[in-house]
């Protein structure tokens, strides 16, 4: 009897050459021991919505097709279902958009016969949960994520990409986030932050922020080189008060996983940290998507989720 996994596919993902793609994807498992069921997404949110029913129509096995925002939303759709417990929910994801994060850090191929093979070997891996607590549409609200969110600079590019992919000219490919950062860096103005975690307050100007499960963004950045995805703690990482030039010099240290050289880039771990700004609301970000504004509280929810993965990550001792 073949295997039964539902894939809830994003056509729209990398600009439209995902769903494109998808042709070649879909006819690799037909010639395979699955026995695909295929959903699309239609519209933004529509991802959740098939979570939801697909729980409700006894589905346990359920593939995302896209970028990490297709990710992020099929997670918050297993979490907003009622029908049974998201441990119960076997997830995959396959990696067809432009950052493609999640994926990077556990070598999940984008190659469609070794993307099969990976889901075949079904190596499974138990894996934490962010949750946000912030204010949505006016609402109190809650979020959740699998890799990185953030506050102050990394906000305010999800708000830019968000824009960026209304346009019909966007540069698409490696030099996406590239193009994001530094257009952003045109208008940033620094907020005041307060953060409060381990009873610790501390209220300072922060040029950026990264509470991070895994360790990559932004199309392969590593604001957090030593997080670890199964421990129930958060790697967070704290760029303070910095010159645009600074910025621009250090830049290639993000790429690397050396950005802690910098005296003014700092990192702790906390099961819990509440950020607030102190002029206004700000930006809140997660797995790259903008999804609502602060103040916002960070938990984190151990090993919650179950995920097949290519490899399992090399651990790294936090050295701080």
């Amino acid at each position: 009897m073949k295997e039964r996994w539902l894939f809830i596919v994003n056509p729209a993902s990398a600009d439209g050459k995902g769903g494109i793609k998808w042709k070649s994807v879909h006819q690799q498992f037909l010639k395979s021991d699955f026995d695909p069921v295929v959903w699309s997404s239609e519209y933004n949110g529509y991802m959740e919505e098939l979570v939801v029913r697909a729980c409700h129509e006894g589905y346990r096995k359920i593939a995302s097709y896209g970028g990490d925002g297709s990710l992020n939303a099929v997670v918050n759709g297993l979490m907003k279902q009622q029908t049974c417990a998201p441990s119960e929910v076997l997830l995959a994801h396959y990696p067809s958009g432009t950052g493609n994060d999640w994926t990077r850090f556990f070598k999940v191929p984008d190659n469609p016969k070794e993307w099969v093979a990976t889901l075949k070997k079904e190596l499974t891996f138990k894996h934490d949960l962010g949750i946000i607590a912030l204010t949505k549409n006016n609402e109190p609200a809650k979020h959740y994520f699998v890799n990185i969110a953030g506050v102050a600079y990394v906000s305010q590019c999800a708000v830019l990409i968000t824009e960026a992919r209304k346009s019909s000219s966007l540069l698409q490919g490696k030099w996406f986030y590239d193009y994001i950062v530094f257009k952003g860096l045109l208008s940033f103005e620094v907020p005041e932050l307060t953060l409060k975690y381990n009873d610790v307050v501390r209220t300072e100007k922060i040029f950026n922020l990264s509470v991070a499960i895994c360790r990559h963004n932004g199309g392969g950045m590593l604001p957090a080189p030593f997080a670890d995805p199964a421990d129930g703690i958060f790697d967070v990482t704290v760029f303070e008060n910095m010159s645009k030039l600074m910025v621009l010099k250090d830049y290639g240290k993000l790429r690397k996983g050396t950005i802690f050289k910098n005296p003014k880039i700092t990192s702790f771990r906390t099961d819990k940290i509440e950020i607030s700004r102190t002029d206004k609301p700000d930006f809140i970000e997660a797995d790259g998507e903008f999804v609502g504004m602060g103040p916002a509280t960070f938990t984190i929810q151990k090993q919650a989720l179950q995920f097949v993965i290519g490899q399992v990550p090399e651990p790294k001792v936090f050295p701080f």
